[in-house]
């Protein structure tokens, strides 16, 4: 029988010190969060970099957006992908270069959504309150209203939405992607990528549309995002800090902002590739036909038929010829529906997602992995068609993160 090396330690070993040192930090650390403060300055087509803290143990950045609108001359459109689509794309690289979080704001929503089984950050997935109180004659408004979407011709209107950016998997269970930080060796930033534009008519991929209204920053005014870091204060105990190294080791991954446009034809299957080696747990992709994001439904809820139904299929295949997940664009809708909550909220036309969470994806083992999407109605008159996505994936780093020993012990 094989023996370990001295000193040395088993994969089992690992997972089981991994897991012991998982709950020792979670039973023994304060949960901290930092304002870093109120980001002003971001203008379009700019980027504004938010320098994060190095302490604790990193596992969640929530970002507040905000920007006053000046709306002109008539009521735009607004884009299935609003108010979120203001970020054109988020950017975080830790200390040794590796990108966690590489996505379009929309996509960073469309993850938000799949993670907590709901319209993340609507109230009550976006219905109606179910009771009015005692002696009242109509619902009172939520005190907090979340995405604020100004529309109608006005000045000096507030544009704001909420986004989490996640770097743990989960920061009371599961600490797998979470970053040291306690370091002085570097330096890590968020960077925001602002859209070019407020407004282009008939084009989904900016917040607003329309062939008359105007749309503009409020003269003075700029896009700000303010930033809260939410982290553990490891405790020493039993004279050592407690750190799941393996946690500490993985990398949750965000990676998106691709839009794929070749090899689309209605009726033939685009294939678009899984990302190699590793876990994937989450695939999230949008169908943006001639700049238009449609239902994929076939019929109305009068039962008339869908013209504008932009998708047939989906399937996940393996080596070329294994069929993983096959599903119509109907039954996909139907499934997303379940998978978000009791109040089983629809997501924005044209957008769909799979889990794997139970059992991912391991790209290492299958091999060659492929997303086909067949779409229906491919139209390149005015914007080409494309198909953007984003994947959620762990995978294990190599590198020595800053401050925490290799040693084996």
């Amino acid at each position: 029988m094989a023996q370990q090396q001295s000193g040395g330690m088993s994969g089992a070993q690992m997972i089981q010190q991994n897991a012991q040192m998982r709950a020792a930090l979670l039973a023994t650390s304060p949960r901290m969060r930092k304002n870093l403060g109120n980001f002003n300055g971001g203008s379009l087509g700019g980027t504004t970099r938010v320098k994060l803290y190095n302490v604790g143990i990193i596992t969640r950045l929530l970002l507040k957006v905000s920007a006053k609108l000046d709306i002109g001359t008539a009521v735009p459109t607004l884009s299935p992908q609003a108010p979120f689509n203001l970020i054109s794309r988020l950017r975080l690289t830790d200390f040794d270069g590796t990108d966690r979080v590489n996505c379009t704001g929309f996509e960073l929503f469309l993850i938000n959504c799949s993670r907590n089984g709901g319209y993340y950050g609507y109230n009550n997935d976006g219905a109606p309150s179910v009771t009015t109180p005692t002696g009242a004659t109509s619902v009172p408004a939520s005190v907090l209203s979340n995405p604020i979407m100004p529309s109608l011709v006005a000045g000096a209107k507030t544009l704001q939405f909420y986004l989490e950016v996640p770097l743990a998997f989960d920061p009371e269970k599961d600490l797998r992607g979470a970053i040291l930080a306690q370091t002085a060796l570097g330096e890590m930033y968020l960077n925001i990528d602002w859209a070019t534009a407020f407004l282009s008519n008939g084009n989904a991929d900016t917040p607003y549309s329309s062939a008359t209204a105007t749309v503009a920053l409020t003269a003075g005014e700029t896009i700000n995002v303010q930033v809260w870091q939410e982290f553990l204060l490891p405790q020493t105990l039993g004279n050592q800090v407690p750190l799941p190294q393996l946690d500490l080791l993985t990398v949750y991954e965000l990676a998106g902002t691709i839009k794929s446009s070749d090899n689309l034809a209605a009726g033939t299957e685009k294939l678009i590739n899984f990302p190699n080696v590793r876990s994937v747990i989450g695939a999230y992709f949008r169908y943006v036909n001639n700049g238009v994001m449609n239902s994929a439904t076939a019929f109305d809820s009068a039962g008339t038929a869908n013209a504008a139904a932009d998708v047939s299929q989906f399937r996940v295949i393996a080596n070329g010829n294994n069929v993983l997940y096959d599903a119509t664009a109907e039954s996909q809708l139907f499934e997303q529906r379940i998978k978000m909550g009791s109040a089983g909220a629809d997501l924005r036309p044209g957008t769909y997602f799979l889990q794997f969470r139970n059992k991912p994806i391991e790209t290492a083992l299958y091999g060659n992995v492929q997303l086909g999407i067949t779409p229906s109605n491919v139209t390149n008159t005015t914007f080409p068609a494309y198909v953007g996505f984003c994947f959620e994936s762990f995978y294990t780093k190599g590198a020595t993160l800053p401050g925490l020993s290799q040693a084996s012990g």
